[in-house]
């Protein structure tokens, strides 16, 4: 690197530097400097920010909370008050030592030969390996023979054949509560139908977890309500159940001694097909514990959600569908089934069970069931109610049929003693005709509930929003997406085209599915769904363009900032009004659309069902449960995988429940035992080779290229005004970083750099950054390069600079050398330029739009400064502007909320 010039002195200083100058190049010289100080203050300025971020802020007064600390807490302090029974007094933590907290600890060994009773670990780990692939009998035989013609040490590998392995299981299925096969005997038309029922008693699954020592760390016993300093006062969040009310509810119902605590169950139950025509179909019940964190309770290792029993499936009868007495029957079956399932709560629900913990502590447990997750259809029969034919279709209140698409009404709640008396008096009287009318009017079977025998569980209160069927395949799915392709197609070909073209041109991004077509393929993929319902408003707003169809795009715009804000993972007190905002404000578009398809074709559209109510009760179950993930279908959905890959690859087709009951157990088991040997020899995850860790902790950059000389840089990219004068800009930037950062200039002169100077491109960048939404560390994954295989590929990126974050599209990564230190840098394109008023549609829609800086205006950023990734969606129609995808994920929705109000 070659220094500048020393520059010549002249008859008077400049005022502003000090250097001399002659007069006639004086006044210039001190405008000059005059700038270049104030960026200079600038750069100090956003140093000082970036040094400081990771510093408290001093002391603040506070307003006062109930059952609060008389400590005065620091900004951004946690206060966690407790459930009166506990006797524990109210905590203030910092933000860092209360996201600890709720990490739960490494799990202890508890058997230094976990294996056992495989005769060695090799054999356990061939066993797994035929399960968890599903290998059947002559697959296994296959594989064992190769083993023991090929192995070198034949005392570690001892299985001699199938028969041999299945021993070997029945041996091990102790390990794990096993499945208990019983029959239910109901009568229907003076004949008795008998069913088999296939449970695990819940009760000895759940106090098998709780006296696991490897997972005490993990449960939490007691009730809470948190709260978070926001600068001026407390705010309550919620995100575990723990945090929520219906557990708070649950504590406060039991015995008044810090020893009672609840054990707090989530259970789902649905069908699935097994066969293709669907004639062959499996019933799975699945539980998990809410006392364990969501991280455990939704994994996939030992402690998270298990099959604990097959509902029995009542065949259709063509003679039988439809009739009352046939329907009263089914659920019946359901409810008698259900209850063998849960019989081992009943008792102990009532006068609680002393329990040695995993912990070594005696607890005074009291099991209920907090919360059902199941789709629409599975909760009418969970709640015994009469579904989308009833007078009241909805399990948690008492909505009418008819105004089930008015969301800003509110109706009387369901409660398991209403239904109880519903059906005793009913029952009392003396006719059926009676007994049926008073049962029709209020929506109900005359069946009794399963549930109504557990002690502290209430069907209708436990019964949960469901995002999934509700939302992705439900609200979205069947119905505004069917209107949306119902008008594009009304439109003609053409317009079908422009919105399957620009769909394709959608930006990619890691977990956003990419789509060739949509508007002639029907999808059955609830995560499809969701990743279409928030591209479509990106890609229809220029083809949608007359009144109904901005209103249906309205809708569709709130109806996502409904779910994203459904799907954050740490709701506060006002986010939680924020959504229940968005309901009203969906309800009011709707009504003005309903209202604006009066006298078309779609005027015959009806609204008033079940899965458009359902979202008013949205909110109130975060509020009574945590995040929308402790009581959603989407985890628990994800079981019916290998339900049917068992019936396809290890079963004969016959006696299916009992054969993939035996494989789910055996499959248990070696989660189990595979959990406790990962345990003995845990090792640390290795990050890739060339992944470089930058001077910031925020940032790492790989995919590294062949260093390259600045000249050869810019003969490559001659084309692109983006690198023109390459080196002469990026010297002015480090002139300017250097000293802000603490580094000297080399020989304290403005730098120049040569044609012959290195620098190292990269292609890959990580940036790591706390979310707004689930107040856990994420990171998003950047490409970059101009010449990558014709198809460039620039990610779009948030960077702070002093006023306010800017977005920016990334041209260039690369690191450079000066003075022994390697600094990562960034060539950006800003999408900072005027984008005049803000247009109508731009405000019915809430887009924020950003214009893209002629090409030649680009600039270097230190990589630093990159808060997170984004994706900017082209505005098709106008060439240079794009609108912000602010419906990536919550923490882009509520940044962009904070940066920019006015889009809230």
């Amino acid at each position: 690197m070659a220094p500048a010039p020393k520059l010549a002195s002249g008859t008077k200083a400049c005022s502003v530097c000090g250097t001399g100058w002659k007069t006639k190049g004086l006044k210039n010289d001190e405008k000059a400097c005059a700038s270049r100080k104030a960026r200079q203050e600038q750069d100090a300025n956003f140093a000082g920010q970036l040094n400081a971020q990771q510093r408290e802020d001093p002391p603040a007064d506070i307003t006062e909370q109930p059952a609060g600390n008389p400590v005065a807490p620091r900004p951004e302090e946690i206060k966690r008050v407790f459930h009166p029974h506990s006797k524990q007094q109210p905590m203030f933590q910092s933000f860092d030592e209360y996201v600890a907290s709720n990490i739960a600890e490494q799990p202890i060994p508890t058997d230094k030969q976990p294996w056992r009773p495989f005769r060695s670990q090799l054999d356990f780990e061939v066993a797994e390996f035929c399960e968890v692939n599903m290998l059947n009998k002559d697959s296994t035989e296959t594989l064992i023979s190769l083993i023991r013609r090929c192995m070198f040490n034949p005392d570690d590998f001892t299985l001699a054949g199938q028969r041999d392995l299945d021993q070997l299981w029945e041996l091990a299925s102790h390990k794990c509560t096993p499945f208990e096969k019983g029959t239910i005997t109901i009568q229907y038309k003076n004949e008795d139908k008998i069913f088999d029922t296939y449970t695990r008693p819940i009760w000895d699954w759940a106090r098998s977890l709780i006296q696991d020592p490897r997972l005490a760390s993990c449960f939490v016993w007691d009730a809470e309500k948190a709260y978070k300093y926001n600068g001026d006062s407390y705010i309550r969040f919620y995100h575990e159940p723990w945090t929520a009310d219906a557990f708070w509810a649950a504590q406060s119902a039991l015995p008044n001694d810090p020893a009672a605590k609840p054990v707090c169950l989530v259970v789902y139950a649905d069908k699935s097909k097994l066969s293709s025509f669907g004639t062959q179909k499996a019933y799975a019940v699945v539980a998990r514990l809410a006392n364990i964190p969501a991280v455990i309770r939704n994994g996939i290792r030992f402690g998270g959600g298990q099959v604990v029993g097959h509902q029995p499936i009542v065949k259709d009868d063509p003679q039988e569908n439809g009739k009352p007495a046939f329907s009263n029957f089914k659920n019946i079956v359901w409810h008698t089934a259900f209850y063998k399932l849960l019989e081992s709560l009943a008792h102990i629900a009532k006068v609680g069970e002393w329990t040695n913990c995993g912990d070594e502590i005696l607890r005074w447990l009291w099991p209920t069931i907090l919360i059902l997750a199941a789709d629409y259809e599975e909760a009418c029969v969970m709640a015994l109610i009469r579904g989308l034919q009833g007078l009241y279709p909805c399990p948690i209140c008492f909505v009418p049929w008819q105004e089930q698409s008015d969301l800003s009404v509110e109706h009387p709640r369901r409660t398991a003693k209403g239904s109880e008396e519903i059906l005793e008096k009913a029952r009392a009287q003396k006719t059926a005709a009676g007994r049926e009318e008073i049962l029709k009017d209020n929506g109900l079977r005359d069946v009794e509930n399963a549930l109504w025998k557990i002690r502290g569980s209430d069907p209708h209160a436990a019964i949960s929003y469901d995002p999934l069927h509700a939302d992705d395949g439900g609200f979205w799915g069947d119905h505004l997406f069917a209107q949306i392709k119902a008008r594009v197609t009304e439109l003609g070909r053409a317009a079908i085209v422009k919105i399957d073209s620009q769909m394709a041109a959608f930006p990619r991004w890691r977990r956003l599915g990419h789509f060739e077509t949509i508007m002639n393929t029907s999808f059955n993929d609830g995560s499809k769904h969701e990743d279409i319902a928030k591209m479509m408003l990106f890609v229809a707003h220029n083809v949608l363009v007359d009144d109904a169809g901005l209103l249906l795009l309205q809708a569709l715009r709130s109806y996502l900032e409904f779910r994203t804000s459904l799907s954050l993972e740490v709701h506060t007190s006002e986010t939680i009004a924020d959504g229940e905002r968005e309901v009203l404000i969906l309800d009011s578009v709707m009504k003005d659309y309903i209202s604006a398809c009066e006298g078309t074709d779609h005027s015959e559209k009806n609204w008033n069902f079940p899965k458009f109510h359902a979202r008013q009760h949205a909110f109130d179950d975060i509020k009574n449960k945590g995040a929308s993930r402790n009581f959603g279908t989407k985890t628990s959905e994800s079981m019916h995988g290998p339900i049917r890959q068992t019936y396809h690859r290890m079963t004969n087709f016959k006696d299916v429940t009992a054969q993939a009951i035996k494989h789910d157990h055996r499959r248990t088991v070696a989660t189990f035992i595979r959990d406790q040997i990962d345990t003995l020899n845990e090792d640390p995850d290795e990050s890739p080779e060339d992944l470089e860790h930058s001077i910031s902790s925020n940032v790492d950059i790989g995919s590294k290229l062949k260093p390259m000389s600045f000249s050869t840089l810019e003969d490559e990219m001659s084309s692109d005004p983006a690198f023109d004068r390459f080196r002469v800009k990026f010297g002015n930037f480090m002139s300017h970083f250097l000293p802000t950062f603490g580094y000297n200039l080399p020989n304290r002169q403005w730098m120049r750099f040569e044609g012959v100077d290195m620098i190292t491109p990269f292609q890959f960048l990580k940036v790591h950054y706390e979310s707004m939404g689930t107040w856990t560390s994420k990171a998003d994954f950047l490409r970059c390069n101009p010449k990558f295989h014709g198809h460039p590929r620039y990610d779009c990126v948030l960077i702070k600079t002093v006023q306010q974050p800017i977005f920016a599209q990334i041209i260039y990564l690369f690191s450079c050398v000066v003075e022994n230190n390697s600094h990562p840098f960034a060539l950006v394109q800003p999408l900072d330029a005027p984008t005049g008023r803000l247009r109508r549609k731009d405000k019915l829609l809430r887009f924020h739009r950003v214009r893209a800086k002629p090409r030649k205006s680009s600039e270097f950023v230190l990589v630093h400064s990159i808060i997170r990734g984004a994706v900017l969606v082209p505005d098709f129609d106008n060439a240079g502007e794009f609108i912000v995808f602010d419906v990536l994920d919550t923490d882009t929705s509520l940044r962009l909320k904070t940066l920019y109000p006015e889009h809230r």
